[in-house]
């Protein structure tokens, strides 16, 4: 049972959502067909005859009486009769002058036409054009309008409507009424249920489209299968409360789980997601759901068989149900798998540009992209231009379809359609009377035509011809046998490489860890991984006999990518892993370390190995041999061995030797179990290893309503603990609020000319609106993201210094927009004017980074937070063990006075510089970007009842959550702790801000504590000196004139305790 109710519909889902494409495409053909014979069935049959426009009169020999044929078979009897045709004419156009047209017999009993002309055929010889007396022109136009056609089958259905209403009783109505009402709120609340989960549009419009297929499906195989009639009244009342009542939870059910299973292993592929989680949480519970309502229609259908439109709707509505059920586990499936992996791709492309922009390489850059997704910012999320041009496209497909059913949208024509059968037949004979003043022997047969329609043609109506034109042809076209089966093949075609293309990129977004895993599960005592072989056959200009000389020494020795066993069940021939990924390096051979093959070769020979490019085939002693005698550097040991890892171990080697430093050749500095393909061309050079920092963590601190929990890397003891301690206080108070007062990195160059004048002159034009507005145009151009503020200029003789200010997304963005300074300075140069100027440093430390600066302190770099709390008195003695008066006045003497006596830049504050540097280094920033980030002004004061406000201004925290160290797995885990890693999907920049109000609070949490701690500190010194036995000449008084009992001295040397840090 668990396999039939579990199993099957995992199956079906990985079925699907592997093939995502050629599941919708094919539903959408086979629901295109069943829609097609629905229609045909409940539409057509249901519609006026308008097609069969003529109306047939029958007038006998010598007599003025006229006889209206209701039949076509009434034709046969008069088939000798003189038979003639009536066409009616409208005239229609924004104008009161009509055309003239020759025998024209006017119609005064009505305005419905302006009059008829009888001729002798049925096509009848009018003119297509006319024109007035004003030249305005008049053409004839066709009257084979099929949106008339549908207007009177919207015309029926208002009538039919109006007599069901007249008929039903008032309760009813209401009934029905309200039923309309909550199924479009069931519909609003899906897309609210779906955006909750994270998709703005498109999983909503699929969770209904599915649906629609199911009704689709479910009516054709209820109508043609077992041939019970459900009649359209029945549809139109039941479907609103079927939709009310049963809604789209279920899809919603399903699509949850999955979304937070893609969340919480973004690596996993798609489809083994959505089959584990339909496995393990939602087949089984939505098809107990399904059944139990199907099997409550279908015993209702069974208890009114008296009520066979009751009956007939409980019967489609539990198979309704059913393909319901059936299409969630199929092709919502796909429609979800496909979101997903295409916003994978779409994510990676997007962080790998972002990653380039900011100096990373490009190989850095893919391969961070491509295991830095993270599903909950990006499967989903749309930004509003894009959901814009959706919802456009979506309208637009049905637009177009509504026009291929008729031929007019710019007037409404559907009058000029009417059946002539519903107008008066006396008024038509009178209004040929007067023409047809004699009647044949044989009998006259009189034929009224559809109305015909000259319309004035204008400019609107001439584009619409010759769009209509335009579409008529390609129909026409379409419909040739050859064109059509040409048109097939393509449409197989692209759909085979769409198929192909998202084959492709599946496979291209899997992790390469994932890859790995899959290696070694499939041969579980493989030693793949353990040893260091050779990975590629060499192409060198060598001789063979040096090739064999190599070989064999190398296969110990140097590392092998994986690659999988062609026996080993479960892997395919030729899959293998980046021969330079590093990521899963579990070990290297004790003799790859120790390098116990002594045996090198000849220094001439290995030089010719090197110059052949084939240094890689050597062992490692014959590479430490290469490098010692300096013929190797040790910064082109990645790029010639072709793996980082065995270049870190080799260079360990050779500084071991150059620096008689045997410490290397140990694991005291570890350098195993690292990926070093995301250090090498964008964090650090000649790498030996990597130095483990203990991280901690503080929190959870509720900043803005919302709690974080901070990592913290540091070897003080004691910060983390005393950060805890403040993070407990502030929270008691309800949390830390935060303000962005600004958000612009800084890049100052400084240019020269040739004279004061020339520098005046420059100054001048930057300053004004004409320089500031040219010089941001030329900065904009260089970046996605990165935005010019404004410049700011400061002059010093000849010389001139220019401040640009610019936003710069999620990234910290030095590069970024030193790329732009560099654009705009060559513009500057060569198109504004100033081709005398010569540029000294792209940075004149007018920017100003990594050193202490007023600049910065003043006018702000990078992001400008302040972020405030209120602590309860009461927390601020239980918790912090002091009171408010003493830290306020330990805050104005310290913090303020004491920094101001010191001359301090920024620096007015107890310790800021110490949680800022740590989370600094735990989430991969540049900690030397904390002389300047460290700015902060501590406030404290008392509040009105008592409590303490403590607040912390920061003007310049430089933080980025993409490029930098941030690539590094470690640090990136730590921002994804914060969940801000990468580039925000939708807001640029909202990630890395909202990492600086995290710094700043923790900033907050640790000035208070560590405030606390040296005012408690102080009021024991002051409370010991109170209570001396020996009498003073002047007795000491605790600080605010606090009186202080034993539980307070107590209370106050235990706060004194806690780890002062000043």
């Amino acid at each position: 049972m668990t396999y039939l109710f579990s199993d099957i519909p995992a199956s079906l889902a990985r079925v699907c959502a592997n093939k995502p494409i050629h599941i919708i495409i094919s539903t959408v053909l086979f629901a295109a067909v069943a829609y097609l014979g629905i229609f045909e069935q409940y539409i057509t049959n249901d519609l006026p005859a308008t097609d069969s426009q003529e109306v047939n009169f029958y007038c006998p020999p010598s007599s003025s009486n006229w006889e209206l044929l209701k039949s076509t078979s009434d034709l046969d009897k008069y088939s000798n009769a003189e038979h003639v045709y009536l066409n009616p004419l409208k005239f229609k156009g924004f104008t009161d002058s009509f055309p003239e047209f020759p025998n024209l017999i006017e119609d005064l009993e009505t305005s419905d036409v302006d009059g008829y002309v009888l001729t002798d055929t049925a096509v009848g010889n009018l003119p297509e054009v006319l024109k007035n007396e004003q030249g305005q022109v008049f053409k004839l136009r066709s009257s084979n309008n099929k949106l008339g056609k549908y207007y009177e089958y919207c015309k029926s259905i208002i009538v039919k409507l109006q007599h069901a209403i007249v008929g039903a009783e008032p309760l009813d109505i209401v009934m029905v009424l309200c039923a309309y009402v909550a199924m479009w709120f069931t519909f609003i609340q899906l897309f609210y249920g779906m955006r909750k989960i994270g998709s703005n549009f498109w999983l909503a419009f699929g969770s209904i489209l599915s649906s629609c297929f199911a009704f689709i499906f479910a009516l054709a195989l209820t109508t043609e299968i077992l041939k019970i009639k459900v009649s359209l009244v029945s549809l139109t009342e039941g479907l609103p409360f079927l939709v009310s009542t049963i809604g789209f939870k279920h899809k919603l059910a399903f699509t949850a789980p999955v979304v937070k299973a893609l969340n919480s292993d973004p690596h996993k592929d798609v489809a083994d997601i959505i089959s584990d989680v339909v496995r393990s949480r939602t087949a089984i519970p939505l098809i107990r759901d399904q059944l139990i309502i199907s099997a409550s229609f279908v015993i209702c259908s069974l208890l009114v068989q008296n009520l066979p439109g009751l009956k007939n709707f409980c019967i489609l509505a539990s198979i309704i149900l059913a393909v319901d059920l059936f299409f969630t586990f199929t092709f919502f499936a796909s429609i979800l798998s496909l979101k997903a992996q295409i916003f994978k791709v779409h994510r990676e492309i997007e962080l790998k540009e972002i990653l380039e922009e900011d100096g990373i390489s490009s190989n850095v850059a893919n391969n961070v992209a491509e295991v830095s997704i993270d599903i909950s910012q990006t499967v989903l999320k749309n930004n509003r231009r894009i959901l814009g041009f959706k919802i456009f496209t979506v309208f637009g497909f049905l637009g177009l379809h509504l026009f291929a059913l008729g031929t007019s949208w710019l007037y409404d024509d559907s009058a000029d359609f009417e059946p002539i059968a519903n107008r008066d037949s006396h008024l038509l004979i009178a209004a040929v009377k007067n023409t047809i003043t004699q009647i044949p022997n044989n009998g006259l047969l009189l034929t009224v035509l559809p109305i015909k329609v000259y319309s004035q043609a204008t400019a609107l109506t001439e584009l619409e011809y010759y769009v209509v034109l335009i579409f008529t042809t390609l129909t026409t076209a379409i419909s040739d046998p050859l064109i059509s089966k040409f048109l097939f093949m393509i449409a197989g075609i692209s759909v085979s490489i769409n198929i192909y293309l998202l084959n492709a990129t599946r496979f291209h977004i899997r992790s390469p860890v994932s890859i790995i895993n899959q290696l070694n599960s499939s041969k579980p005592n493989s030693s793949v991984g353990n040893d260091i072989v050779n990975a590629s056959t060499t192409t060198s200009k060598s001789s063979k006999k040096t090739k064999k000389k190599t070989k064999k020494r190398a296969e110990n020795n140097i590392q092998k990518p994986l690659v999988a066993d062609v026996n080993a069940d479960n892997i395919k021939e030729g899959q293998i892993v980046d021969e330079n990924s590093t990521a899963d390096d579990d070990s290297l051979s004790e003799n790859t370390l120790s390098s116990s093959d002594d045996t090198v070769r000849p220094l001439e020979e290995l030089t010719e190995i090197l110059k052949a490019g084939n240094v890689k085939d050597c062992n490692n002693s014959e590479v430490l041999e290469l490098v010692i005698a300096g013929k190797l550097p040790l910064y082109a040991l990645e790029k010639q061995l072709g793996n980082k890892m065995r270049a870190v171990v080799v260079r360990r080697q050779s500084i071991a030797k150059f620096a008689n430093a045997p410490v290397l050749l140990s694991d005291r500095l570890p350098f195993k179990d690292y990926d070093y393909d995301r250090v090498f061309g964008a964090c650090c050079e000649n790498v030996i290893g990597y130095v483990p920092i203990p991280v901690g963590v503080a929190g959870p601190l509720v900043i803005d309503g919302k709690p974080f929990h901070i990592p913290v890397a540091t070897t003080e003891g004691c910060l983390v603990a005393s950060a805890m301690r403040g993070c407990k206080a502030i929270n008691a108070g309800g949390g830390v609020e935060t303000v962005l007062t600004a958000d612009g990195m800084t890049r100052g160059p400084c240019v020269q000319f040739p004279n004061l004048k020339r520098a005046g002159k420059a100054k001048v034009w930057l300053d004004s609106e004409e320089g500031q507005k040219k010089m941001k145009a030329a900065f904009n151009s260089t970046s996605r993201f990165a935005r010019l503020q404004h410049i700011k200029t400061a002059i010093a003789g000849d010389s001139l210094y220019i401040r640009f200010k610019t936003t710069t997304g999620d990234a910290m963005g030095m590069n970024m927009i030193s790329k732009g300074v560099e654009h705009s300075l060559k513009c500057m140069a060569e198109e504004f004017g100033f081709d005398d100027m010569n540029v000294i440093s792209l940075s004149g430390n007018y920017c100003i980074d990594k050193k202490a600066a007023a600049i910065n302190w003043i006018e702000g770099r990078g992001k400008s937070i302040v972020a405030s709390a209120d602590i309860p008195s009461d927390i601020v003695e239980k918790v912090l063990k002091s009171n408010v008066d003493a830290l306020v006045e330990l805050n104005v003497s310290k913090n303020l006075v004491g920094s101001a006596l010191a001359g301090a830049i920024g620096g007015f504050n107890a310790h800021a510089a110490n949680l800022l540097t740590a989370i600094y280094i735990a989430t991969g920033q540049d900690p030397a970007q904390n002389v300047e980030s460290s700015n902060c002004m501590t406030l404290m004061k008392k509040l009105p009842n008592g409590d303490l406000r403590i607040s912390v201004s920061m003007p310049s925290i430089e933080v980025g959550t993409i490029g930098g160290g941030t690539v590094l797995e470690p640090q990136g885990a730590m921002l994804e702790l914060l969940g801000i890693r990468g580039p925000h999907p939708t807001e640029p920049g909202a990630n890395a801000r909202q990492l600086a109000k995290v710094i700043a609070s923790a900033v907050l949490a640790s000035e208070l504590s560590l405030c606390s701690a040296l005012a408690a500190g102080h009021l024991v010194q002051s409370h010991m000196q109170h209570n001396r036995k020996a009498p003073a000449p002047l007795e000491a008084v605790p600080s605010a004139g606090v009186s202080l009992n034993s539980a307070d001295v107590e209370r106050l040397k235990e706060g004194s305790k806690i780890c002062i840090r000043s």
